[in-house]
């Protein structure tokens, strides 16, 4: 195999074992020193980040900031310390990411280029990631397929055009499992690295690595803590690869390895030991440096109560993971002719297109977090779908490598088919209304009908006004209390319904601004107004009443 865990042929034309991880070694881990092979161009390597870069950017700005976009722009229009000081309120689990949006609003202003640029870079940086894991757990093809598989991904797009956290999450998670794996190489010994270049040896050269990833996990768990989850796949992928070390070698093993790998031998088992506890150690100082965040948002944790039991909803939302239905079938399509068709080349022919390092760090990484929620969903609701958004990578990875096993025309032509049957998806998102909330196009139905003096009730506190500095934002809140600023909150603080009737019997207008189902405002009971008007914009609805002659009455 070459540095980037490519098969090459060994002894009368079979190809050689593949690592646990990938990667050469001589010793450890039940690994073979094998030849550097550099047969693509190192630019190749490139090319996913920078078309998905591409990808992210086409049709950025063109659909509206929705709700939770609002409370990134509310929290980053404002001065640093009133930002301090409203995450010891609220959202501190979004406090890193706050931060960063605080400092881009002042450089690019709060336009969606400028704010969802961070998120478009996130999913380039990730593609990077998921290319060079492909590279180095199968082979350079492998690499380049995942990279670019991941960038056609519609929910890559999603979240990689929104001003919101989940991108650089699911970056983070990518850049971690690709540590975890050069840590797990370097932990079997000497070897070559792609290119030739050396790599150190034992478990100096690990350390290093582990040092990477710690810092990488802990980052990941102050950017959101959910993503802490990725601590239990990357647990069982340690445990697979030291039970693979400590297994003596089967009579294959050692066939196909040429007798080199040293399956069972103190060595091993050392190495192997070694490893597990270095990544003990990485992964308990991650959480150990979070655990103060942990502790400020279990004082915050009345912020999930919108989640409710997850259910079989949750269970087939997990289907965005690859995009539509129809994505999903030819995905699982190509997944198996792929499988199919190695296996019918032989058990070398597998091994080599379907290494037990791939499928041990993508398995675990694309299968245990959504369960661990949906698991404990039923009891305390803590599901949603951004909360998997890391597990997208694996998605990438186990696809791309489908591609590259059926070959280069078959794969070529089953990418083109999967990435068309996801542009529907594509453009829906990048309409108006592509995120949910078409909170621009409500703004401009206000602004175009509104009054001096227009009131406005939102049926459900939320950050609509924060959105666009017009429209919804130029109404008077009758029911608020103290702002956003003053208050140190997102939206700012609230009068009780007497006070608020009160002060609407002195307007002559009032705007209600209701999202999802139509349901009567209860301080409206009573009092004289008639509905002059409604509208609908994507799932938001706007109300126009006025009052009748003669005033109100309460």
């Amino acid at each position: 195999m070459s540095g980037d865990g490519l098969p090459m042929p060994g002894p009368g034309g079979a190809a050689q074992a593949l690592p646990v991880m990938g990667g050469p070694a001589k010793a450890g881990l039940g690994r073979v020193r094998r030849p550097a092979l550099t047969l693509r161009p190192a630019w190749l390597q490139a090319v996913p980040p920078l078309a998905t870069f591409a990808v992210m950017l086409w049709g950025i700005t063109g659909s509206s900031y929705w709700r939770d976009e609002a409370a990134s722009l509310s929290a980053a229009e404002r001065p640093l310390g009133n930002l301090i000081r409203m995450l010891g309120h609220v959202d501190a689990v979004h406090g890193a990411y706050y931060v960063i949006i605080w400092a881009v609003v002042r450089i690019g202003g709060a336009g969606e280029l400028a704010t969802r640029l961070p998120s478009a870079l996130a999913m380039a940086a990730a593609a990077a990631a998921v290319t060079a894991l492909g590279r180095r757990l199968v082979s350079p093809r492998a690499g380049l397929a995942s990279g670019l598989v991941f960038a056609i991904l519609p929910e890559v797009s999603w979240y990689g055009q929104e001003a919101r956290s989940y991108a650089m999450v699911t970056a983070l998670a990518a850049v971690a499992s690709y540590l975890l794996v050069r840590a797990m190489r370097a932990a079997g010994g000497a070897g070559e690295a792609a290119g030739g270049a050396g790599e150190a040896a034992g478990g100096a050269g690990a350390g290093r690595w582990l040092a990477g990833y710690g810092a990488a996990l802990a980052t990941l768990g102050v950017a959101n803590l959910f993503g802490l989850l990725l601590i239990i796949p990357h647990a069982l992928t340690v445990a697979l690869a030291w039970r693979r070390a400590a297994m003596p070698a089967s009579a294959d093993d050692s066939r196909s390895a040429g007798g080199g790998a040293d399956h069972g031998s103190a060595e091993g088992r050392a190495a192997a030991r070694s490893l597990a506890l270095g990544w003990l150690a990485a992964a308990a100082a991650a959480v150990l440096l979070v655990s103060p965040l942990m502790a400020l948002a279990w004082v915050q944790r009345g912020q999930l109560a919108w989640l409710s039991p997850a259910g079989l909803a949750g269970l087939g939302s997990l289907q965005l993971l690859v995009g539509t239905t129809a994505m999903t079938i030819a995905a699982g399509a190509v997944l198996a002719c792929a499988v199919a068709f190695c296996v019918r080349r032989g058990r070398e022919r597998r091994a080599a297109a379907w290494p037990r390092g791939l499928t041990g760090l993508a398995v675990p990484w694309l299968v245990l977090p959504p369960a661990i929620l949906l698991a404990v969903s039923p009891v305390t609701p803590i599901y949603a779908f951004r909360y998997v958004m890391i597990c997208t990578p694996a998605v990438a990875l186990l696809l791309g490598t489908g591609l590259a096993a059926l070959g280069r025309a078959a794969g070529a032509l089953a990418f083109v088919l999967i990435a068309a049957l996801g542009l529907p998806l594509q453009l829906s998102i990048r309409s108006p209304g592509g995120h949910g909330d078409a909170i621009l196009q409500a703004d401009r139905i206000v602004a175009a009908n509104m009054r001096p003096g227009d009131a406005v009730l939102e049926f459900k506190e939320e950050n609509f006004a924060q959105a666009y500095p017009f429209g919804i934002h130029d109404l008077d809140n009758v029911a608020q209390a103290r702002t956003r600023i003053a208050s140190a909150t997102l939206i700012g603080t609230f009068l009780p319904d007497p006070v608020v009737r009160q002060r609407l019997a002195q307007v002559s207008r009032v705007w209600v601004v209701e999202y999802g189902d139509r349901e009567p405002l209860p301080v409206l009971s009573g009092l004289r107004f008639r509905l002059v008007r409604a509208w609908q914009t994507s799932d938001i609805w706007l109300f126009l009443y006025a009052a009748e002659s003669g005033g109100t009455s309460q």
